[in-house]
C-alpha cells in the first residue's frame, strides 16, 4: 500500500476492550496471527503499528511526524457517519 493511500475501516470496542481489525486492513499489511503490535496514543488518537518497526533506526521525532501526518489525512465526519449501527 503506497504511503498517500489511507484505508479506513469502522471497528467497535468489545465488552473486555478488544478491537477487530477489519480484515481487509490485515490483508494489505500482512498482520496475522502472533503479529507483536505496537500501541501508540496521542490526544485523541490510538495508532497500531508492525512491531517490526522497532528495529528500525528511525528517530521517534520522525516517526510522530509521519503519525500526524496519516491522522490528517482521517476523514473524520465520514467515520463518525458509519458508526451508527
Amino acid at each position: 500500500m503506497p504511503d498517500d493511500e489511507l484505508l479506513v475501516k469502522v471497528s467497535k470496542i468489545s465488552d473486555k476492550g478488544f478491537v477487530t481489525i477489519p480484515t481487509e486492513i490485515r490483508e494489505r499489511l500482512g498482520l496475522t496471527p502472533g503479529t507483536k503490535m505496537i500501541v501508540m496514543a496521542t490526544e485523541d488518537a490510538v495508532v497500531l503499528r508492525k512491531g517490526s518497526w522497532l528495529f528500525t533506526k528511525e528517530r521517534p521525532s520522525g516517526l510522530l511526524g509521519k503519525i500526524r501526518a496519516v491522522l490528517a489525512k482521517v476523514p473524520i465526519r465520514n467515520i463518525e457517519d458509519q458508526s451508527n449501527d
